[in-house]
Order: C-alpha cells, then structure tokens, then sequence
C-alpha cells in the first residue's frame, strides 16, 4: 500500500467519522424528552381526529340507532337519579 493509497484511506476514515457524528447528533436532538412529548401528542391528536370524523360518519349513516344509543348511555348513567325520581312519583301517587 502506498502512502496515498493510506492518505486516501485516512480521508475515507475521517468522512465516515464525521457523517457518523452528524447522524449522532441528529438523533440525540430527536429523542429528548420534549421532542418525543411533541411527536407523541401530534400522534394522539391526529388519531382522535379520525376517530371523531369516523364516528361523525357513523352518525350521519345511522342516525336512529345513534340517538338510542345516546338514550340508553344517558338513562345508564342517570340511572340513580331516574330511580329516586320515580321512586317519589310513586310515594306521591299513593
């Protein structure tokens, strides 16, 4: 090997490194907290979107079954309060 083959070399060597560094760099910048923070909120908010438009689609192709639906979830979580509504409406009735 001749001194400017290994010169050369030494010139490949010294690119690798340097393109190595860079990369390095570049990724230690994309994986501090707040970056990760930012790409994983960007993540959520964009799925919520398509759930949300998805579930307008449904809404307007099933707007029957949509509106039991609802009625059922609010009768479901009013439920003790319906009850004690209904439990006094008979105590007046008697």
């Amino acid at each position: 090997m001749s001194e400017a083959d290994v010169a050369r070399a030494q010139e490949r060597v010294n690119e690798a490194r340097e393109k190595l560094l860079g990369s390095t760099q570049k990724l230690q910048s994309r994986l501090t907290p707040k970056v990760l923070a930012d790409d994983a909120w960007k993540a959520a908010r964009e799925k919520g979107q398509e759930v949300a438009a998805e579930a307008v689609r449904q809404v307007k192709q099933r707007p029957v079954m949509t509106s039991a639906a609802a009625a059922g979830l609010v009768a479901f979580v009013a439920r003790k309060p319906i009850f004690k509504l209904f439990s006094m409406m008979r105590r007046k009735a008697k």
